[in-house]
C-alpha cells in the first residue's frame, strides 16, 4: 500500500435509509429501470417491455395462429378477483371453457331456465303444426282408435293370397265361409247365402268381387282349380242366380278378379289374363305376359288401363282398348319391378295415372308409379320401405293419403345393386314384432309420411281389405281369427255450398 495516499477521515453520521434511484438514462445498468408487465390475450402471452428509450415493445411468449387462436396452458386471469369470478360464472367462462363447443350442464335457478330457451332452435320455437283436413285420417280413426263392428267369418280360407270379402255400391258385403257364399244388407244387418260352390275338381272357393256401375248386383267367384261363376244376387233377399259359369281347360287356379262394367278381368297361374264379357257364353280374349302366378288384377277408374302383380314381382301394366302392355315391350325395364310377390295393387281415383303397389316378403315395400312416364326404365315416384309384408292398399277418394294392411314383419332385404333378379331369396323368413305387424297403417302423400299405424288390428295377418263405397269406411280381414272388423278411416268433405255473388242482387228485365 502506498504511503503517499491522503488517509481516509473516519465519519461517524448516520446513515440514511437507502431510496430507489430513479431511472436515469446515464445509468450504465439500468436494473432497477427495467419495468415489465404481462398481458393475458386470448392466443397467448404476451411481454411488454421498455427497451433503453422508454419505448415499449411487445414479445409473444407462444406461436399463435391469426385465426384459431391456441389455447393457453394456464387459466386466464378472470379468477383473479371476486368479481371476474362472479361474471365468468354468470356467462359460463369458468373453469377453463372457453373454446369448449358443448352443452354446458343444467345449472339450477331461473337464468338457467332462460338461457336453455335461448339455445333452443328457431325452427323449434316457431314451428307450427300441420293442419289436417277433417276428411283426414287425422280427424277420424286417429281419434278413436276403435272398430264399429265385428263379424264373425266361420270356415274362411287360409290362403293369404285370397280376396274374401269384397263390398258392392248398393253396401252389401260378401263373404267366402269355405263352400258357401254369404252376403249381409249392412242398412238392414239382414244376412242371407247367395250359394254354394262345391263339386268335383272345384277347389277351393278364394276370389269374390262385386260389379261396378251398372252391374252392383252381379257377384263374380274364383277357386283354386279355375272355376269361375257370375252370380245375380237379385233383390238380396235369398240364393242368386247363376248368369255364367266358365271353367279352365287346364285347371289353372284364379289369381284375382275385377270388374269394368260388363267386362270381367280374371289372372291366372300360368301368367295369362282372361277377359270374360257376361254378354257372352265364351271368354272373350285371353292375354299372355307373366312369366310367375298371377295375384291380382285392378282396373283404373277409368277403364282404359289394367294393372297385374305376379309372385316374381313383376307389375305390368295393359292398355284394354289395344291388347297389350302400355310400355313398349322387349325393352329393358318394360315391366314395374319388386324383389318380392306382389298382390297390392291400388288405384288413384283424383289423380289416374299414379299405381300403388306393394310386397310382401322378403322386401315389404309401398311404391308409388307413373302410368304416363315414357321413360324407357320405369322408377317410382315414391318408395316407402316398411320392411313387413304388404298385404291391401286403398287410396282415400277425399284427401291425398293411402291405407295399407300388413302381416308379418322380417330383417331388411341385403342391397343387390346391379343385379336384376327378382326372385324370391330361398332363405326363411325370421319374423321379427314391431309396430308395423299385422297393423293397419295410413300415409301421407306425396311426403310419404306415417300418419296412422293402428298395431294388432287383427290377431294375425290383415289379408285383405275392402273400401265402403262412400269412401269413408274399411272392412278389414284376418284368416287366423277368422273376423272381420269395420273402421271408419276418412270422412267425406263437406259441401262448401255456392257464394253469393253481387250479380245475384240485381235482375236484368
Amino acid at each position: 500500500m502506498s504511503t503517499d495516499m491522503p488517509a481516509e477521515t473516519c465519519s461517524t453520521e448516520t446513515p440514511l435509509p437507502s431510496r430507489k434511484r430513479a431511472a436515469s438514462y446515464a445509468s450504465v445498468s439500468k436494473l432497477s429501470s427495467l419495468k415489465r408487465r404481462r398481458i393475458s390475450m386470448l392466443g397467448g402471452d404476451l411481454d411488454v417491455q421498455q427497451n433503453s428509450i422508454g419505448e415499449s415493445t411487445l414479445r409473444h411468449s407462444n406461436s399463435v395462429d391469426r385465426f384459431v387462436p391456441s389455447r393457453p396452458k394456464t387459466s386466464i386471469p378472470l379468477t383473479a378477483t371476486p368479481r371476474t369470478n362472479r361474471i365468468s360464472r354468470l356467462f359460463g367462462l369458468s373453469d377453463n371453457r372457453i373454446l369448449n363447443y358443448k352443452e354446458n350442464e343444467p345449472r339450477s335457478g331461473d337464468h338457467s331456465k332462460m338461457y336453455t330457451m335461448l339455445r333452443r332452435s328457431a325452427s323449434t320455437l316457431f314451428n307450427i303444426p300441420p293442419l289436417f283436413h277433417a276428411s283426414s285420417v287425422v280427424s277420424n280413426l286417429t281419434s278413436r282408435q276403435q272398430c264399429l263392428l265385428v263379424l264373425d267369418a266361420p270356415g274362411m280360407t287360409q290362403d293369404p293370397y285370397a280376396t274374401s270379402i269384397t263390398w258392392s255400391r248398393d253396401n252389401h258385403i260378401a263373404v267366402a265361409c269355405g263352400v258357401n257364399v254369404y252376403y249381409q244388407n249392412l242398412d238392414t244387418r239382414a244376412v242371407f247365402r247367395l250359394c254354394t260352390v262345391d263339386g268335383p275338381d272345384t277347389g277351393d272357393l278364394c276370389h269374390l268381387e262385386w260389379g261396378g256401375h251398372g252391374s252392383s248386383r252381379k257377384l263374380a267367384l274364383g277357386t283354386s282349380r279355375g272355376v269361375m261363376q257370375v252370380r245375380d244376387a237379385g233383390e238380396g233377399q235369398g240364393n242368386g242366380r247363376l248368369m255364367r259359369m266358365w271353367r279352365d281347360a287346364n285347371f289353372l287356379g284364379v289369381g284375382g278378379l275385377d270388374w269394368k262394367q260388363d267386362l270381367l278381368a280374371v289372372g291366372l297361374e300360368d301368367g295369362s289374363i282372361s277377359l270374360f264379357d257376361v254378354r257372352c257364353p265364351e271368354k272373350t280374349r285371353r292375354v299372355p305376359g307373366h312369366k310367375g302366378k298371377i295375384l291380382g288384377v285392378k282396373w283404373n277408374t277409368e277403364g282404359s288401363m289394367l294393372a297385374s302383380g305376379d309372385d316374381l314381382g313383376m307389375v305390368y301394366i295393359w292398355d284394354k282398348r289395344a291388347g297389350k302392355q302400355l310400355l313398349e315391350e322387349g325393352t329393358q325395364g318394360s315391366k314395374m319391378r319388386h324383389r318380392a310377390p306382389v298382390k297390392a295393387l291400388a288405384w288413384c281415383p283424383w289423380k289416374p295415372d299414379l299405381l300403388a303397389t306393394g310386397s310382401m316378403y322378403p322386401e315389404g315395400t309401398i311404391r308409388v308409379w307413373s302410368s304416363s312416364s315414357n321413360s324407357a326404365l320405369p322408377t317410382p315416384t315414391l318408395t316407402i320401405p316398411l320392411n313387413t309384408a304388404v298385404l291391401s292398399l286403398h287410396w282415400s277418394p277425399h284427401c291425398k293419403e293411402l291405407l295399407s294392411t300388413h302381416g308379418s314383419s322380417f330383417e331388411p332385404l341385403p342391397s343387390t345393386r346391379g343385379s336384376a333378379s327378382a326372385a324370391t331369396p330361398s332363405r326363411p323368413m325370421k319374423a321379427l314384432s314391431t309396430a308395423l305387424t299385422n297393423s293397419l297403417t295410413v300415409h301421407d302423400y306425396p311426403s310419404g309420411r306415417r300418419l296412422l299405424n293402428l298395431t294388432a288390428a287383427h290377431m294375425g295377418p290383415v289379408t285383405h281389405s275392402c273400401l265402403s263405397p262412400d269412401g269413408e269406411d274399411i272392412f278389414t280381414v284376418c284368416s287366423r281369427d277368422e273376423t272381420l272388423r269395420k273402421w271408419h278411416v276418412w270422412k267425406k268433405r263437406p259441401d262448401p255450398g255456392r257464394k253469393e255473388s253481387a250479380f245475384d242482387k240485381w235482375s236484368i228485365r
